[in-house]
């Protein structure tokens, strides 16, 4: 599903708090300085963020920071009355586009964000996984200041489960991890492609792994080269392949890879 390279954060003079102006109301879909990979960024410690509009109507502000090559922000809909953040998370891709996704409270993805930011313009394409329909996006850096929130793990407060689904009938995952003693704990995964596609299943079963600060890396037993890294941050997991893809590992098309929100 996702695949990542970590790129070194660069300098430039944009920073980013929360927008003030009122939009006019429009259709709403469903629902450190360091050098980025690609596009406008922060002064050190502050959020890079983005104005502009869906459907070339549709107002919304974006921030984020991005750490390890993932990224951690949020996304607000001007054209809502409480214009209340949406969590968004993601990751750096191969190519150097973003890959975003919106999640509510309860690990639900209710929209997917594609692009490759530039320094003048953040182009790419808004999808709900629910309808599937899609928006063009047009973005350009906004100047303002939002400090960036700390995303690392603390070791004590990793172990629980984390969860993704795109709608009500996509792709979807779960994460479940416990303490087992001071260096060590226990985990299993089970993730299923959408009805669409044909339910297929991604397992790992229950194991006992090493933990390397707050995280590990995994070699599922007998699969040859199938390994994987699991990556902590404040309330979220991030999964990545360290050998590329594991084919024929899993049932069609399904796979760890991704994004899993802790939802308790």
């Amino acid at each position: 599903m996702m695949k990542y390279l970590i790129y070194l954060l660069l300098p430039l003079l944009i920073a980013c708090n929360s927008p003030q102006k009122e939009e006019s109301k429009a259709e709403e879909p469903d629902s450190v300085a360091t050098e980025a990979v690609t596009g406008a960024v922060s002064e050190p410690g502050n959020d890079i963020c983005w104005k502009g509009k869906l459907n070339d109507k549709i107002p919304v502000f974006i921030h984020y920071q991005i750490m390890d090559n993932v990224i951690a922000g949020e996304i607000t809909y001007l054209n809502t009355k409480r214009k209340l953040p949406i969590r968004l998370l993601g990751s750096v891709e191969e190519n150097r586009s973003y890959y975003l996704l919106e999640f509510d409270e309860t690990g639900n993805i209710t929209g997917t964000i594609t692009g490759t930011p530039t320094v003048a313009t953040f182009e790419g394409r808004w999808v709900s996984p629910s309808t599937g329909r899609e928006y063009e996006m047009v973005l350009v850096p906004f100047d303002t200041i939002i400090p960036s929130p700390d995303i690392t793990a603390v070791k004590e407060q990793i172990f629980g489960t984390y969860y993704y689904q795109y709608g009500e009938e996509g792709y979807n995952g779960d994460l479940v991890i416990g303490k087992v003693g001071d260096f060590e704990a226990e985990f299993e995964i089970i993730s299923l492609t959408g009805i669409h596609q044909g339910t297929n299943m991604a397992v790992v079963e229950k194991d006992t792994v090493p933990l390397a600060g707050t995280g590990f890396v995994y070699k599922i037993p007998e699969s040859g080269d199938c390994e994987f890294r699991v990556s902590f941050y404040k309330d979220f997991a991030h999964i990545r392949y360290t050998k590329g893809y594991c084919t024929g590992v899993f049932g069609h098309n399904a796979t760890v890879e991704g994004i899993f929100l802790k939802i308790k």
